[in-house]
């Protein structure tokens, strides 16, 4: 064998090597988040403290740690500079670091130390969203929460079969709103996962058992985003489809749709208590009538306390902000609703900025889908459809910037992502199907 030959399969050795390197790093970051999107899930399962409140954010960052010990230098070198550009820093800075220093003087140094991890997760979360890419972060997504639902399920089982009667489903440690608000979250990822590829049917098998949980968990703020978040989605879905005349009707999906109109349509005329009894029965489990709960309630009371917060913010500090989770110890009371809490908190000027932020990534996620032709770009589609969802709740729960649970984790990614994150899986797509745009055939 000759030196050139030598020095050739040597070349070629050396960049198989690197190859299986880099994908190890992508298993490596996906897997470790996808941790961490299980441990911030099955927390509740737990009595809660520091520790177990913790350890997804220590795995999260153990996670960037460990992409850049084992990157290239010249790759680490792009990670840090991702993660450390001047958008990014200037980003964090004006959102983090005005509320941290009124932070500092609370009565209690829990205020600074949640602003100093929250920071340094979302530079954890810069470099992980940079090797990964979106794909890999809706995969982790849907990895945590499923393992997370099944096991929630799994372990009380019982408690989901007796909640089909008037009694709300709230397992373990968890209350009702909660753990329908985090099975409403996960469907987008796992409808995404069962249609990425032939043989992943069976996933939509797990979409039933969170729309069964949110069912039996009564919750009318989880139900009313997932209606929500169907309709942006669907109203993209169409968009495109009529932009690219590729939206029809098979000839099967319209034998099953008359064959449900009609087989309704013989229910209702033979059988009409049949739809007095499911009124009835709904009207019941959803507690339309309950005076603590029901329609004239004020979202079950939330309405009266939204008020009175707002009465109180000008007495505050609500500019700059008056220290990260402050409301859980100023108020008497739980807020829940993520925008006013986010305002009372981190101020009304760092809440306008992550409010336009998200709204700019959504268009851009928008705008990526509807460029790209109708059977490519669904990780797009099943973001958009989980930050909906995700942002409708925001207005019953406390869920809008922080990192207590695995769809909040997801919505930081979303805080620090960039266009360009948007514009590399579109050229995926276009790599993948060439002729995924206006400038292709069909394919």
């Amino acid at each position: 064998m000759t030196t050139a030959q030598i020095a050739l399969q040597s070349a070629g050795d050396q960049a198989s090597f690197a190859a299986r390197r880099w994908e190890a790093i992508d298993r490596v970051g996906i897997g470790g988040l996808s941790v961490s999107f299980f441990f911030s899930f099955v927390q509740y399962c737990l009595e809660r403290g520091d520790v177990i409140r913790l350890l997804p954010i220590v795995l999260l960052i153990g996670s960037a740690v460990l992409l850049l010990l084992m990157s290239a230098r010249e790759k680490r070198r792009k990670l840090l500079a991702a993660a450390f550009g001047p958008t990014t820093v200037m980003l964090i800075s004006a959102v983090c670091l005005p509320v941290l220093f009124t932070s500092m003087y609370r009565p209690t140094f829990y205020p600074f130390e949640y602003g100093l991890v929250l920071i340094v997760t979302l530079f954890a979360i810069r470099i992980v969203l940079s090797q990964i890419g979106l794909e890999g972060l809706i995969l982790s997504f849907f990895y945590g929460t499923t393992a997370g639902i099944l096991l929630v399920v799994g372990l009380s089982f019982n408690d989901l079969l007796a909640s089909v009667d008037a009694k709300r489903y709230a397992p373990l440690f968890f209350d009702p709103n909660r753990i329908a608000y985090f099975a409403v979250t996960a469907i987008p990822a796992q409808l995404w996962f069962a249609t990425r590829q032939k043989g992943k049917k069976y996933v939509l098998l797990v979409s039933g058992v969170c729309v069964l949980v949110m069912g039996a968990a009564s919750s009318r703020g989880s139900i009313g985003a997932l209606v929500i978040g169907v309709l942006v989605a669907g109203s993209l879905y169409c968009g495109k489809g009529f932009k690219y005349r590729s939206l029809a009707i098979t000839k099967n999906a319209l034998m099953v749709g008359l064959t449900v109109v009609c087989l309704s349509a013989i229910t209702a005329a033979v059988w009409p208590s049949l739809l007095d009894n499911a009124g009835s029965y709904l009207s019941t489990k959803l507690q339309l009538d309950d005076r603590a709960r029901g329609l004239n309630s004020g979202f079950t009371g939330r309405a009266g306390n939204w008020i009175t917060v707002v009465g109180t913010l000008p007495k505050t500090s609500w500019i700059l902000g008056n220290g990260y989770r402050t409301s859980e110890k100023d108020f008497s009371f739980p807020i829940d609703n993520g925008y006013l809490a986010t305002i009372y908190e981190l101020g009304g000027i760092a809440a306008a900025i992550i409010l336009a932020k998200y709204a700019v990534f959504l268009f851009q996620l928008s705008a990526g889908f509807l460029f790209l032709k109708q059977a490519t770009g669904a990780v797009l589609l099943s973001l958009v459809f989980t930050f909906v969802v995700f942002f409708a709740n925001g207005f019953v729960l406390r869920a809008f910037f922080g990192d207590g649970d695995p769809a909040s984790i997801l919505t930081l990614f979303a805080f620090v992502a960039t266009r360009q994150d948007v514009l590399d899986v579109v050229q995926s797509s276009l790599l993948e199907f060439p002729s995924s745009t206006d400038g292709g055939g069909d394919r």
